[in-house]
């Protein structure tokens, strides 16, 4: 008698564990993976309105060209899923705009962020790496140069598209680009300032 007892004991503490892995069972890895996470959170400070300077350099070492006045507002979409960005301005002459998309793909483990702006003539796909900390997220893409000219250049190139979150109130992000046997030199720099 005293065995049935222990044994109806046992099951009665094994029960909650055995529903609880059943409803877990019930999720797809897709459902699973698809939450927010950990590393979600990481983009949290970047979240808001901004004032945006943007440094454009025209070659390595060259001085960069200032355009100031520049605003963004970045917020999160599907549930925190992802972060939605878009920067707006103006050249003297021309309209600036940058619509993007960031998230982190708890799949591949790795950040990754689709861009589309005024000047490309296709969308910037970039994925990250291992190297992330939760206040400097690097994601790599490669592209294929259009150029300033009247006919395209065609050249490959390999870009770095950085993350620095100095705080809650102030970030950075830089956009390295390198060419076939060069070196990896900064082209575009654009420094956020939170706006109330």
């Amino acid at each position: 008698m005293k065995f049935f007892r222990f044994l109806a004991f046992a099951l009665a503490l094994m029960l909650p564990a055995s529903v609880a892995l059943a409803q877990e069972g019930a999720v797809s890895a897709s459902e699973r993976l698809a939450q927010p996470g950990e590393k979600h959170a990481w983009l949290e400070p970047l979240i808001g309105n901004w004032s945006v300077e943007m440094l454009i350099y025209p070659g390595p070492g060259n001085a960069p060209i200032v355009i100031p006045g520049m605003s963004a507002k970045r917020e999160w979409i599907l549930g925190k899923r992802y972060l939605r960005e878009e920067l707006r301005g103006a050249t003297a002459d021309k309209p600036v705009m940058r619509v993007g998309t960031m998230g982190f793909n708890r799949l591949e483990n790795r950040f990754e962020l689709v861009t589309v702006d005024a000047y490309e003539p296709g969308q910037m796909i970039y994925a990250g790496r291992e190297d992330a900390q939760p206040n400097s997220i690097s994601v790599y893409g490669e592209s294929t140069e259009a150029g300033m000219g009247k006919e395209p250049t065609g050249r490959k190139r390999s870009l770095r598209f950085a993350f620095e979150i100095a705080s809650k109130d102030a970030n950075i992000q830089k956009i390295f680009v390198r060419y076939p046997g060069g070196e990896e030199f900064l082209f575009v720099e654009q420094r956020f300032t939170r706006v109330p």
